[in-house]
């Protein structure tokens, strides 16, 4: 199903409006060491590696890490719900550990101006354990519709003693 069937479908059934000025999207996804989203900010710490290290396989990586995201939604699609999921997957698309999913809505603020967008800032902090080394992603879909993803390599690297 091309990306065109799979919008007109969503509008059928109700889940997105039609419009102009486009649907809701994932403007980017970092991964980092740390993040949060807290009052309209994001705050995220060593972002943007592509490499994450295990100590040993199957397992969790050394340290805890974070999925940053950011979303635009159209002024036409404020105040509406819609469901979000973040999936980890390996290279041949293997979902690896549970789903996160939920629904997010945003508003307007008063006195917002006609047909400005609003943004979503999302910090997902993430410790999961890896089957093996390898490829992954964390894929973002909103509704259903895939919408952004970002890869990233598990490799073995045993840690430290501290002070080296």
């Amino acid at each position: 199903m091309i990306m065109y069937d799979i919008v007109i479908q969503m509008l059928a059934e109700g889940k997105m409006a039609p419009t102009e000025e486009g649907l809701i999207d994932v403007d980017f996804m970092i991964l980092a060491d740390g993040a949060q989203a807290v009052g309209g900010k994001l705050y995220m710490l060593g972002g943007g590696w592509t490499h994450v290290f295990v100590p040993q396989f199957p397992g969790p990586p050394i340290a805890p890490f974070a999925i940053a995201l950011g979303l635009t939604v159209p002024y036409h699609l404020t105040n509406r719900r819609f469901g979000f999921v973040l999936e980890l997957t390996d290279a041949d698309g293997t979902r690896i550990g549970d789903l996160l999913s939920g629904e997010l809505e945003q508003g307007r603020p008063p006195g917002l101006r006609a047909g400005t967008s609003q943004p979503i800032l999302i910090a997902v902090n993430a410790r999961p354990e890896f089957p093996e080394p390898g490829r992954y992603s964390f894929n973002a879909s909103i509704d259903g519709q895939p919408m952004r993803s970002i890869a990233f390599e598990a490799v073995e690297q045993m840690q430290q003693p501290q002070g080296m």
